[in-house]
């Protein structure tokens, strides 16, 4: 929102809020906001005695009269309202600025970069980010605005509000598991945190808060859109949101969660968890990631997932193997399937893999023991999935069947496909399936009954992914599509790929990741239908599986080869989902 013209706006922010502004509730909305009559120094009581200084458009310190500077006035003799506003008042009006709009404020003067570090406007920001998700407990910890709540920021050097002092270096009063502020606090020099790693190696800033900001914003070139979209706009390297002290544990360290005595989650440092975010998003948008490639399988790896601890995989050796995450070592090889492992899926304490030998084996996760042997299918089980009741299969046979996961026994068989179903999806009590014969089905899990087909594909489907609203399919055309799945349209195409789509992983959002026989992986927006994100010159063959989270993506091959692509390298992620 533009300010409004004429006399009484400050001359300050009109030159610093180009392409921002602030978003105020419908009730502030017919109030004047930022105005305040003309005063005279004085007329205040009061007034003469505060000090403070303003930093122009141009970043040089406002005011050249004494009076200017003596009391909280624009250059123009008109009031520094946030300043005169009680903390909670003024708090409730900059919670509403939008990013561009905080980056301007921390250039303003000393008092309003401190509404511009408060955690409160922080966490919003973040909160803001549609694809930005933490831990719920973390976002329901300190939810109070104006700072009532431990505050994880001291103030800048120099500044009034700073608690850096010596005067509280005895606290013993301190309940929360966060160090008092006689522990070490971070500033520039050998301590200072690092954000980055030697690809990226953007650290905390060591200038000031209104040169930080004002880096920052400058890198939006006036942009207003989010961060999680202007990135890919930026012209330069995101520096950091703020060069603000911080209270840490130990030296270089920034606390991003606080807990008290007991263990109890009570608050997170959000200015930190955006800086987190912030730079792994640049970084997806810049294709800035650290390449790993694991090997140890005999013959091509088909079919893949991860987490934070391990990555699965199937492979045409007959084996699945269990890899540690962090060291990318092999923890664990099982045997069982007489064929090709060409599916698994897995939850916390199951798995559920799918073979070249016709049947579906249930295996218990800790231990690696197989639990059942599923078997009805009479060829290749091309894909599994399953839910708390169900495990849903699909084969070359052109069959699709729902097994009890508790008891193991066959329910039912839906027919409709005229050739194999090669992969398989389900949502709640919807089934999506895919098929050689190009069309896409929608089923009821509980009764096998049809509820719609999608065509518009030419050829064959080799892959679908489904959140319960959004279809995305991959083909032989070459061609990825997105479908609303009630009403059965399709409502974007994704072109790019020079050959067979063999594989997809959409989990809700706008991101979506393929790979492809002509050896890439792509990452698309599936709202634009931009390839964001082309990764090519590592696999050497045909890429059979993809899974990616908020900071990897994973790929497997007929080169025999897992590739992880890192993009969270030196990042600390811990409360970032």
């Amino acid at each position: 929102m533009q300010p409004a013209s004429g006399s009484n706006t400050p001359r300050s922010f009109i030159a610093t809020s180009t392409g921002s502004g602030f978003l105020l509730p419908p009730t502030a909305a017919a109030m004047p906001v930022g105005i305040l009559p003309p005063v005279s120094p004085g007329s205040r009581p009061g007034a003469m005695k505060r000090k403070d200084s303003f930093v122009s458009a141009n970043g040089r310190a406002g005011g050249s009269s004494s009076a200017a500077t003596a009391s909280p006035i624009f250059t123009d003799g008109r009031l520094d309202f946030l300043t005169y506003l009680p903390y909670e008042i003024a708090m409730v009006i900059v919670i509403y600025a939008d990013f561009p709009a905080i980056t301007t404020i921390a250039q303003v003067s000393r008092s309003w970069s401190r509404f511009a570090r408060d955690n409160a406007v922080w966490r919003r920001l973040f909160l803001q980010q549609p694809e930005w998700r933490t831990p719920k407990a973390l976002v329901a910890a300190g939810r109070t605005v104006g700072g009532r709540r431990r505050r994880f920021y001291q103030g800048a050097p120099g500044d009034a509000t700073s608690t850096n002092n010596n005067n509280n270096n005895n606290n013993s009063n301190n309940t929360l598991g966060v160090a008092t502020p006689s522990s070490s606090v971070c500033t520039s020099g050998a301590n200072t945190p690092r954000i980055g790693d030697d690809f990226g190696n953007y650290g905390v800033a060591n200038d000031s808060v209104a040169n930080g900001a004002r880096q920052l914003l400058s890198s939006y070139s006036g942009s207003s859109l989010r961060p999680a979209i202007a990135l890919q706009h930026m012209v330069a390297p995101s520096p950091n949101l703020a060069a603000i002290n911080c209270i840490s544990d130990e030296p270089g360290y920034i606390k991003p969660v606080a807990v008290d005595l007991s263990g109890r989650l009570v608050g997170a440092n959000w200015n930190y968890l955006f800086q987190q975010r912030l730079e792994l998003d640049r970084r997806w948008a810049k294709g800035i990631s650290q390449v790993h490639t694991i090997t140890g399988h005999a013959d091509s790896v088909y079919c893949v997932q991860y987490d934070g601890d391990k990555i699965v995989t199937g492979s045409r050796d007959r084996t699945i193997k269990i890899w540690d995450s962090r060291t990318l070592q092999c923890m664990r090889t099982l045997t069982g399937h007489e064929a090709s492992v060409l599916c698994l899926k897995y939850d916390s304490t199951t798995m559920v893999t799918g073979s070249s030998d016709s049947s579906v084996i249930v295996w218990d996760l800790a231990s690696g023991r197989p639990l059942q042997k599923l078997v009805s299918h009479t060829a290749g089980v091309l894909d599994v999935a399953f839910s708390d009741n169900h495990i849903v299969s699909c084969s070359k046979d052109c069959t699709i069947k729902v097994w009890d996961r508790a008891t193991g026994k066959l329910l039912r068989t839906m027919v409709g496909h005229r050739g194999p179903v090669n992969a398989v999806q389900l949502h709640g009590d919807r089934i999506v399936s895919a098929s050689g014969d190009s069309l896409i089905k929608m089923w009821d899990v509980k009764t096998g009954s049809l509820i719609r087909t999608f065509a518009g594909h030419t050829r064959g489907l080799a892959c679908v992914q489904f959140d319960g609203k959004t279809i995305v399919s991959g083909s032989s055309d070459q061609l990825i599509k997105v479908w609303n799945s009630e009403s059965g349209q399709c409502i974007q195409t994704l072109k790019g790929h020079k050959d067979l789509v063999r594989t997809l992983h959409f989990a809700g959002g706008r991101r979506a990741v393929s790979g492809s026989y002509d050896q890439t992986v792509k990452v698309w927006d599936i709202v634009t239908g931009e390839c964001t994100l082309d990764l090519k010159d590592v696999h050497t063959s045909w890429v059979f599986d993809v899974q990616f989270s908020t900071s990897r993506i994973v790929s497997t091959s007929q080169d025999q080869k897992i590739v992880v692509w890192d993009f969270g390298q030196g990042l600390d992620l811990t409360n970032i989902d």
